[in-house]
């Protein structure tokens, strides 16, 4: 076999992979999108079809009866608290153990990189005890610092890569002319590093959005409830409305589509730029 006939079957072969890959995942969107419009009646008598009008009943219902409104308020204030602290934090954290000669660099990364190691289940019986001495039960401010703190391990690894990889004479000629470090960062770094911030905040911000062990934990008032949680309670609530199911788990899970869809182009520059250096 010739080389060009070689490289046009590999071709093929990864494209069919794709297009494999992609209808795994646009079939499931496609059965929920178009059974979201459809009545229970007609989703028992055909699983999948398209349905005969765009009836709007089963978003209104899933909307007003699961609650989503002070869901989604619950998640924006959690999932962007989150999101903005994670970068603050994190992104001073590598700049200091990367950019600057500070003590212990082994020491904290070693640190950071153990708590991936740790399971979440591990830690959730003592967190609940201390929260709840505390007051930061059924409180925002209490998911903003467990989930800050939990999204802090992987983005650490990941901007680390980044970060050791930019020129550091970049560094060296902003010190010569007379930068301090939070200067050099805010002005030198940080428009630099966007696209890999950007993921950082999309990242922490989906996982933040689709938890649930934490917030089911933690979150025991119904007004404060996350939209994970409105959608489980709302599903376990009926089970036999499957077209109100449908039109949940698409409200539940639009945002993030939206967002993803809007920032699509950053976020994979971001991604890649974070995994190779230099």
């Amino acid at each position: 076999m010739k080389l060009s006939q070689k490289k046009k079957a590999g071709t093929i072969l990864l494209v069919s992979i794709a297009v494999i890959i992609t209808a795994i995942h646009i079939i499931p969107l496609l059965v929920i999108l178009l059974n979201s419009f459809r009545s229970n009646q007609e989703i028992e008598m055909q699983m999948l079809a398209f349905p005969t009008s765009l009836d709007f009943t089963n978003y209104i219902v899933a909307w007003n009866d699961g609650g989503y409104a002070e869901a989604y308020q619950s998640s924006l204030i959690i999932g962007v608290s989150t999101a903005v602290a994670e970068l603050l934090l994190i992104g001073l954290a590598v700049y200091g153990l990367t950019k600057t000669n500070c003590y212990f660099k082994n020491f904290f990364r070693s640190y950071f990189v153990a708590g991936l190691a740790i399971p979440a289940f591990a830690i959730l019986v003592p967190l609940y005890f201390f929260f709840s001495s505390v007051g930061l039960i059924n409180s925002h401010l209490g998911m903003i610092i467990i989930y800050t703190a939990t999204n802090m391990s992987f983005n650490f690894m990941f901007l680390s890569a980044f970060f050791e990889g930019m020129p550091k004479e970049l560094d060296e000629a902003a010190r010569i002319d007379g930068a301090s470090e939070m200067q050099n960062f805010f002005y030198n770094v940080l428009p630099l590093a966007k696209p890999i911030f950007t993921s950082v905040i999309l990242i922490t911000f989906v996982n933040t959005w689709n938890e649930f062990l934490f917030s089911n934990t933690f979150l025991q008032d119904r007004d404060i409830r996350t939209v994970s949680l409105r959608f489980y309670n709302f599903v376990g609530s009926t089970n036999t409305e499957f077209g109100y199911v449908y039109a949940a788990a698409l409200i539940s899970m639009l945002p993030i589509v939206a967002i993803y869809l809007l920032t699509q182009n950053t976020f994979v520059e971001g991604m890649t730029s974070g995994s190779v250096k230099g």
